[in-house]
């Protein structure tokens, strides 16, 4: 798969720096933390050149039979290694992502990674990200070793490269810092970062549009996948009452939103308007309102 070349710099990081200087009010209280997948430190600097993808499965688990499906995160890995090299503007700050593909368990400096608590995340710290086969076949994704529901593995895997462009390009380090002088805004940071990586992989995912390789139903089974992972959708299917200060990811209206952004417009630039919304307090009201959708459905 190759990819005409765009030259883009990222220019959300200018926007996040400013958070670390600004109260905020936060709906997340003292004990809220980041996702996983947003913890640790950021990791900087420069690295090899080519991609480093790691194939294992580090829990001894088999993967006989989804031989493809792991071929095909092995090949995302490198093609989204590649992809945000050639378009972040200065190489010389680029590091490749470390992919480890692995049935449900892979180990990175932030820690163990088991699919059945995290799913797929990404750690800054040693700018590893674990993909983990049973989360992909699982009914959120509902990945196939045939190709099914390849473009919503494909969003998945992009969203975590999402995190890996905001650890070189200090927005990670930024919202840490905001978080260490308001823990009580833990919670909106990691949404503002989970919905910034949703924009970033659509902007990808527009340029596999311009390739003509966008099919019939992908982006639809991109919107579907969303859909299932939004804050409030799991809390309803969980029959729970919604805490807003609870989410750390976003609703599925605001995922869909954030991935559109990304999606038509192609421009990475749009991905650092959430951290205006985080400051002006249009985040928070759009998670209490989607707590409160989900607790007009399910309370009495």
């Amino acid at each position: 798969m190759i990819f005409r070349t765009r030259t883009r710099t990222l220019a959300t990081a200018g926007a996040v720096l400013a958070l670390a200087a600004i109260p905020l009010t936060g709906c997340g209280g003292s004990d809220s933390s980041p996702s996983a997948d947003t913890s640790a430190a950021a990791a900087g600097g420069s690295g090899a050149d080519t991609a480093a993808v790691a194939t294992t499965a580090a829990d001894g688990t088999s993967t006989t039979g989804y031989a493809d499906l792991r071929d095909e995160l092995t090949s995302l890995g490198a093609e989204l290694n590649s992809f945000w090299k050639a378009n972040l503007g200065d190489a010389g700050t680029w590091k490749d992502s470390v992919v480890k593909v692995v049935e449900t368990v892979g180990q990175t400096a932030c820690g163990q990674i088991d699919a059945a608590d995290t799913g797929p995340a990404y750690c800054d710290a040693d700018a590893t990200m674990v993909l983990p086969i049973a989360f992909f076949r699982d009914r959120l994704i509902g990945a196939t070793d045939q190709g099914g529901n390849d473009a919503a593995v494909a969003a998945v895997v992009a969203h975590e490269f999402g995190h890996h462009v905001q650890a070189l390009s200090g927005i990670s380090e930024a919202t840490s810092k905001a978080v260490e002088n308001n823990p009580d805004a833990a919670n909106l940071m990691s949404v503002a970062n989970e919905l910034s990586a949703d924009c970033m992989m659509g902007a990808w995912m527009s340029t596999v549009q311009d390739e003509g390789r966008i099919e019939d139903g992908d982006i639809e089974e991109v919107l579907g996948a969303l859909e299932r992972i939004g804050d409030d959708h799991l809390t309803g299917d969980a029959g729970q009452v919604a805490d807003a200060a609870t989410f750390n990811h976003g609703t599925s209206v605001q995922r869909a939103y954030w991935f559109a952004q990304g999606y038509d417009t192609g421009d990475v630039e749009k991905c650092g308007v959430i951290y205006d919304d985080l400051v002006n307090g249009t985040l928070e009201k759009e998670l209490k309102a989607g707590a409160d959708a989900v607790n007009s459905t399910t309370t009495p």
